[in-house]
């Protein structure tokens, strides 16, 4: 359930991340769920945003899996509350609601991380180790999205300065700026597992786009598939193609 662009083309040093995007739900999953129950959050229309990324040649690892099966933006270890933001494994969703009528047996949940969990994170390590061979210096995006009602279009994350450069970092607020887009550094989302798990040999950061940037002007509660401003998603398509075609001259110098 993982799907990769450009795996094997090795002109650019960058790895781009889209782990949440995913709606797959098994079916021994769904019928264990509430009847009627929204499953909202999943990063919206990320995957047709950014198939832009095919064209520029940039190594682009998705997950077609829904966050709520398991998420692999989290550490797999003890689970320490029932709250989506700390459990791989959600018991409730975004929105606090209880999802199962029948909860997940520890066999289920250890079915997942060997189907979807551990191959998104196999791939990704096997796509950094590759594109080390052919660069001295390798970059992974970390793209995510946002349905709270924030002042901002993107909040950039590098996890409070400890996965990237400052230079780096900065470099990438401008070149963000630059095409219009009004940033925030690090609040409220500084970073997810991914980009501390991959930061010590690589430069690492999350990129977290506000819907209201690039679904519709509104704002978002309790649903699923938002009915989208064509002309908002087009708008918002065309200045993030910009800027990455800004990074990849950025990275490739």
């Amino acid at each position: 359930m993982i799907e990769v662009w450009n795996e094997y083309n090795h002109t650019i040093p960058i790895i781009v991340s889209i782990p949440h995007s995913g709606t797959f739900l098994p079916k021994r999953m769904k019928e264990k769920l509430y009847e009627n129950i929204l499953l909202p959050n999943m990063d919206w229309y990320l995957n047709e945003l950014y198939s832009f990324l095919k064209d520029l040649e940039i190594t682009t690892l998705i997950n077609n899996t829904s966050r709520y099966v398991i998420d692999v933006n989290r550490k797999i270890e003890e689970k320490k509350t029932d709250s989506y933001s700390e459990n791989y494994v959600y018991l409730k969703t975004t929105f606090n609601d209880n999802m199962y009528k029948n909860l997940p047996t520890e066999k289920e949940i250890q079915d997942r991380i060997k189907l979807y969990y551990n191959p998104y994170h196999q791939k990704l390590n096997a796509l950094i180790k590759e594109k080390e061979k052919h660069f001295k210096k390798v970059f992974l995006i970390d793209l995510h999205s946002f349905g709270r009602d924030l002042k901002v279009d993107i909040v950039l994350g590098n996890s409070n300065g400890k996965t990237s450069s400052n230079s780096f970092f900065l470099d990438i607020q401008k070149m963000l700026e630059s095409i219009g887009f009004q940033i925030s550094l690090n609040t409220p989302y500084s970073g997810g597992y991914i980009i501390k798990e991959y930061s010590s040999t690589i430069e690492t950061i999350q990129i977290e786009l506000n819907y209201q940037t690039y679904i519709d002007h509104k704002i978002f509660g309790k649903e699923e598939f938002p009915n989208r401003n064509e002309q908002l998603f087009l708008t918002a398509q065309k200045q993030l193609q910009e800027f990455f075609i800004q990074l990849i001259d950025y990275c490739s110098k």
